[in-house]
């Protein structure tokens, strides 16, 4: 009698299986266009809102206090400003990069947001092309009003 080998069994031979190919679209032809926005880490909703609404005269759209989440409008069909609410198990808070809003007239921008209280940067300009200065929101988070050039190059 033949003695039977010792060890695994061999496995039965698997048909290759055709992967499914998937056609890629070009992001441009997928972009929803109805809104665009970004985010800025907020310590205090209330007193972020207050900031945004009573200081920035910017309207509240959408509140989602049990997410943290938070959406300011821009003054741009479809722009919004999400504000999320840092939790410390997230680690350490750290500020956005910036929000750039633009405004019509750079000085009357800089003069409101002082009679307000807000500390601002002095105004800096780039000739022929823009001019802006900066603040922060209450959390350090950097924002930029920037509005047409003040000054003209003087070679041309």
């Amino acid at each position: 009698m033949p003695k039977k080998k010792k060890g695994r069994k061999k496995a039965p031979s698997k048909k290759p299986v055709a992967k499914k190919q998937t056609k890629s679209i070009p992001l441009s032809k997928i972009y929803d266009s109805t809104s665009v926005y970004t985010t800025h880490p907020i310590r205090d909703y209330k007193v972020s809102k207050k900031f945004y609404e009573e200081v920035l005269e910017l309207s509240v759209n959408l509140e989602i206090p049990e997410a943290g989440w938070y959406e300011i409008n821009l003054p741009l069909k479809g722009a919004m400003l999400g504000l999320s609410q840092y939790r410390e198990e997230t680690g350490d808070f750290l500020p956005s990069n910036s929000l750039n809003l633009s405004v019509n007239d750079i000085n009357k921008a800089k003069n409101s947001l002082e009679s307000k209280g807000v500390t601002t940067s002095d105004i800096i300009d780039y000739p022929d092309m823009v001019s802006l200065f900066s603040f922060e929101d209450p959390d350090m988070n950097k924002i930029f009003f920037i509005g047409p050039p003040r000054e003209k190059s003087k070679t041309k």
